[in-house]
Order: C-alpha cells, then sequence, then structure tokens
C-alpha cells in the first residue's frame, strides 16, 4: 500500500468517525462485561462483525481496496481511530492479528480467566469476509484482559 493510500485512509477515519473518550469507552466496556457477564459475548461479537463489515464496505466503496490491501486499511484504520496498534501477519492459510494498547480492555481488571474481546473479534471477522470473500473463524488465543501481554487471534479462512 503506496503512501498516498495510507493517507486517504487516516482521512476516511478522521470524517466517518467521532471521538470519544478512550477511558470512557473503557470503562463502559468494563462495565458491561460485569453486569451481564460472559453471556453477552455473542452479541458483543455480532455487533462487532456488523461494524468490521461496515467499515471494510466503505474503505472498499471509496477507495477501491481488496484483498491483502483491505485487510492492511484495516491496521491503518484502527491506528488512526485510536482503537491501539494492531500488527496482521500471514502463517500459511491463517492470519495472527495482535494488538497492543488495546483501548476496550485499557481499564480492566486483568483478573479476567478468559480472553474478553469479543467485540473486536467480531470486528476482525467482518473486514476478513469482506477482503477474504469467504467466511472465517475468528479466535482469541491471548488477552491483556487476562493478563496477557497483548491480545492476539486467529484467523481461519473458510
Amino acid at each position: 500500500m503506496n503512501n498516498e493510500t495510507l493517507s486517504e485512509v487516516k482521512n476516511m477515519i478522521k470524517e466517518d468517525s467521532v471521538l470519544i473518550d478512550k477511558e470512557g469507552l473503557s470503562n463502559l466496556y468494563d462495565s458491561v462485561l460485569k453486569i451481564a457477564g460472559f453471556g453477552l459475548g455473542g452479541i458483543l461479537y455480532s455487533g462487532g462483525k456488523k461494524a468490521g463489515e461496515k467499515g471494510a464496505s466503505a474503505i472498499k466503496e471509496k477507495l477501491g481496496l481488496e484483498g491483502e490491501d483491505l485487510i492492511g486499511a484495516m491496521v491503518v484504520a484502527f491506528k488512526a481511530g485510536n482503537w491501539g496498534n494492531m500488527s496482521v501477519e500471514k502463517k500459511g492459510e491463517e492470519y495472527e492479528v495482535t494488538v497492543k494498547e488495546n483501548i476496550l480492555i485499557q481499564s480492566l481488571e486483568k483478573t479476567r480467566k478468559k480472553p474478553s474481546c469479543y467485540p473486536l473479534a467480531g470486528y476482525i471477522a467482518g473486514f476478513f469476509e469482506l477482503a477474504t470473500g469467504k467466511k472465517v473463524q475468528v479466535k482469541e488465543v491471548e488477552c491483556q484482559g487476562a493478563g496477557g501481554e497483548s491480545c492476539r487471534f486467529q484467523v481461519k479462512i473458510g
């Protein structure tokens, strides 16, 4: 992806996004998890997936990006939106997505027993499905909210 495209993705995020206080958003997510518990995971995943699909679709329509370039745009958009630092590594037929400084879990108590980044897993799934044109499975295998160094996701295509 060239510098002009990177700049276009960043500008698009600025134009199409709203400012939300990081700590406030993280505290809101923490409260939702405490009140509703982990039974809410599927709903949060689905909501995140719709957001990922919508974001990927907007970038694809406005900038004409597809495939690996669209996945690269997800990384740029994620950082430009101040959601954290994301990286994507292709490992054979699968991908590994790593997120550091994940805004959703910054204020979570680091005592959770299970990964808790359901909306982010869904967001990644929505983006990857549009980029690849195939169904994907996304599983969080490490979570900062459960004491991990980062939030890591396995993305299986097909």
